[in-house]
């Protein structure tokens, strides 16, 4: 198989390790491009790799590490909470943007609270399923560190602030029942399934009204949800595919968010990402 026909069967896989790690597409997509090139000057070279899909994977994962290192420096800057960038899949799959197990919005959400070379060892070892070894060589560490590294990201992972277990995106099944409810003007269908240590992000970046902090607690989750209906109306909500598992579409009076929510393993939810920076909503069609 030729590095180009490589490239192409793991660009999607590639893109999708960047996005775990940056949190965003943009980001992402930059670095899986500069893989390329990197790719295509190393061909018909002395350089050119004999395993192309695990230099891709190395070049690619040292390239997040450095983007997301000068991300983590502006991201002191940015307005409010920062949630992963959505992308809607497109709805003709023969447009879609097949990434594959390991991208879920909310382990991309929970990734981005370690330091970047921890994210990087996180994902290589649980998603890429990369030796200790190989982490050490693409993070310039010693296996023995990257181990260390790896258990405290853990640890740090599994004891979020409501000591539960780490969330994971609600089911597509889940989201079907819950926006049925919701479009037919049943709130509290919604509120009763917050878990009591709930947590509510809202990104706007600075352009749209926002919460500028999470709101804690299912009870002032619950007010902060009823006092939007309040003020806006119940909004026509659906389901949508994203490259990183499904969300809910609300289109309100005064915009359309894009909400994903995160279950426990008993379903109640544990979580609430409300994207409405503008600039962090894509389609697949957009990023292909």
């Amino acid at each position: 198989m030729t590095a180009s026909h490589t490239w192409s069967r793991e660009r999607p896989r590639l893109l999708g390790l960047a996005y775990t790690v940056l949190g965003t597409w943009e980001d992402a997509e930059d670095v899986v491009s500069e893989a390329w090139l990197r790719l295509h000057r190393a061909t018909g070279t002395a350089q050119e790799p004999r395993d192309v899909a695990a230099w891709l994977t190395v070049v690619v994962s040292r390239l997040a590490l450095d983007a997301a290192t000068t991300a983590a420096r502006h991201r002191e800057t940015y307005v409010g909470p920062s949630l992963p960038e959505v992308v809607v899949q497109d709805a003709d799959p023969a447009d879609r943007l097949v990434l594959g197990e390991g991208v879920d919005l909310a382990f991309v959400r929970i990734l981005q609270s370690l330091r970047p070379v921890d994210r990087v060892v996180v994902v290589l070892a649980d998603v890429a399923g990369m030796a200790h070894q190989e982490i050490a060589e693409v993070v310039g560490s010693t296996p023995s560190a990257t181990r260390q590294r790896l258990r405290r990201a853990r640890t740090a992972l599994a004891t979020p602030p409501a000591d539960g277990p780490v969330p994971r995106l609600a089911e597509r099944s889940h989201l079907d029942a819950l926006a049925a409810a919701l479009d037919d003007g049943d709130l509290p269908s919604l509120i009763e399934q917050l878990s009591e240590g709930c947590v509510l992000w809202t990104d706007s970046g600075g352009l749209t009204k926002a919460a500028r902090n999470p709101v804690h607690g299912s009870d002032r989750v619950g007010r902060f949800l009823a006092g939007l209906v309040g003020k806006y109306g119940m909004p026509r909500v659906s389901v949508v595919d994203t490259v990183a598992g499904p969300v809910l579409r609300a289109v309100s009076a005064d915009m359309t968010r894009v909400i994903a929510l995160e279950t426990d393993e008993t379903g109640g939810v544990t979580g609430i990402q409300i994207q409405q920076n503008p600039h962090k909503v894509r389609t697949a069609r957009d990023v292909t």
